[in-house]
């Protein structure tokens, strides 16, 4: 069982913008890798649009039942990298990131063998300010690389 995440808010002084909307991005995977709810709620917009492994979406419902239901079936580390972040206005960002990302069948990852999946991928994302927490309004992952067996995906 993965471990609890943290909360939404961070303690602590509050973040910068850049900062923010890159926390925007960890709570989007990190909902998927602790197969937290609240996490994806708090990460994206209702009328997200997403584009992931050949599946396009036009809302957060959509992502939610489409691709995210079915990632949180596996056990996944997501490692995010490389992101560069622009803020264009007070209320809206565009960011870009590098993933690498490690998928396994539940309780499966410390067995020995071929039954694991890893991909690279690099995002173009948008961000808008909501009320004062930043979150995903696109999300578009080109996946440029994957090794090992894709079957993994298939919970």
């Amino acid at each position: 069982m993965p471990a609890t995440p943290l909360s939404i808010t961070l303690a602590g002084p509050p973040l910068s913008d850049r900062e923010a909307v890159a926390d925007a991005c960890y709570r989007t995977t990190a909902s998927i890798d602790h197969a937290s709810e609240e996490l994806y709620w708090s990460a994206v917009t209702d009328d997200i649009y997403a584009e992931v492994a050949g599946t396009t979406v036009s809302s957060a419902e959509e992502l939610k039942s489409k691709v995210w239901d079915n990632v949180i079936k596996v056990d996944t580390i997501h490692y995010l990298t490389n992101m560069r972040i622009s803020i264009d206005t007070p209320t809206t960002a565009r960011v870009t990131f590098t993933s690498l990302a490690q998928h396994c069948r539940r309780g499966k990852g410390f067995e020995s063998g071929p039954k694991k999946f890893t991909t690279g991928a690099i995002y173009d994302c948008d961000a808008v300010k909501v009320g004062d927490i930043w979150k995903m309004k696109t999300w578009k992952a080109n996946h440029v690389w994957g090794d090992g067996d894709p079957s993994v995906m298939v919970a």
